[in-house]
């Protein structure tokens, strides 16, 4: 598998992350229509979020065609967004990643200021531009990655769970890829990494508090890429929790004149 390939493959679920990235009570509400109503409400709340706070997980596991062992990624971190429009979003992200070969743990931070990507990773530090791969996967707003419309799902339930709202969404497959492309549409390269996907599970649990707004955010997602000696299987879970909403975040960003061009 090519290494361009490879790279896209992780930059889908690294973006899945940022999209939003709990288990509720048993008491079972209402019919699936009524529950994707509600859904729409909280969707229309996180419309309104300038800035937000969180912190998130993900373990990964992709099986290539032709390779012995399962290779397996896990990513911690916290991070800040500020949407000062929806062309114009401030980032930082600290985050602490293993894989194969890193065991010990590969720790940096990610910053986005105008559309530039700035990383800090194992004393290197590199920027690249908004046309890049990975600067266009950073660079998308929340209410935009929560936007799953009702034609995608094939099973919504609604619980509650306390004073939290629970819902339960199992996402069509096909429907699910549709979500990816809309949401990756600014990638370079991203069309053509996605005819060969195929989602084989989406399910998504999202928690909404009192008010309305998200609490947390969890996604169990399987998926397969091409065939023969190019197919990979991947499978990833991502828990993501809010830990403030529009408190008037600020981002303290070092200087970047340090920081080398990368290309990928």
């Amino acid at each position: 598998m090519s290494m361009r390939r490879k790279i896209l493959c992780v930059l889908l679920v690294i973006m899945t992350a940022l999209a939003v990235a709990a288990c509720g009570g048993d008491n079972s509400q209402d019919s699936s229509q009524n529950a994707f109503e509600a859904f729409t409400e909280v969707q229309k709340n996180m419309e309104d979020v300038r800035d937000a706070e969180f912190k998130m997980a993900m373990d990964m596991t992709t099986d290539a065609a032709g390779e012995d062992d399962e290779v397996t990624m896990k990513m911690s971190g916290t991070g800040k967004e500020i949407l000062k429009s929806k062309s114009d979003i401030e980032m930082e992200m600290n985050y602490n990643m293993t894989m194969p070969g890193l065991e010990s743990g590969l720790k940096g931070t990610m910053y986005m200021q105008d559309q530039i990507v700035y990383m800090d990773m194992m004393g290197q530090k590199f920027k690249m531009d908004a046309s890049n791969e990975i600067a266009a996967a950073m660079n998308m707003d929340t209410s935009q990655l929560l936007d799953i419309s009702e034609d995608m799902i094939s099973d919504i339930t609604m619980s509650e769970d306390g004073s939290d709202t629970v819902y339960n969404i199992k996402m069509d497959g096909n429907k699910a890829l549709d979500y990816l492309e809309k949401n990756a549409g600014n990638v370079q390269g991203m069309a053509g990494a996605t005819e060969a996907l195929k989602f084989n599970k989406m399910d998504v649990v999202v928690v909404a508090g009192e008010d309305g707004m998200v609490k947390t955010i969890d996604m169990d997602c399987a998926m397969s890429s091409g065939s023969g000696e190019e197919a990979m299987d991947v499978t990833y879970q991502i828990s993501m929790e809010y830990l403030g909403i529009n408190t008037d975040l600020k981002i303290d960003f070092p200087d970047f004149s340090d920081y080398q061009e990368l290309t990928v």
